[in-house]
């Protein structure tokens, strides 16, 4: 008698090995898609954002226009010169 009962709890243990193990590989495989779908938006994202970062210092680094005539002003205006601060010069 007990070793009957030992037969089906080992039955039902086996079963349960075998329905378990397909779901959570089905499952694992699941998440990865999921995270690399993620991963590939953040670097679509990334690079949006650095194609508008690089546009962004274009603008700014030709001629300047109005906003770099008003700082060349400003600093003219105030004495400042990038020759008088740099370190080691006295």
């Amino acid at each position: 008698m007990d070793s009957n009962i030992y037969e089906i709890v080992g039955l039902i243990r086996d079963m349960a090995f075998i329905v378990c193990l397909p779901l959570i590989c089905i499952f694992l495989i699941l998440t990865i898609v999921k995270i690399n779908r993620l991963l590939e938006s953040l670097t679509r994202n990334f690079q949006n954002v650095e194609n508008i970062t690089d546009n962004i210092a274009g603008k700014f680094s030709g001629s300047m226009g109005l906003f770099g005539g008003l700082i060349k002003l400003f600093t003219w205006a105030g004495g400042f010169s990038r020759k008088n601060h740099r370190k080691g010069d006295d």
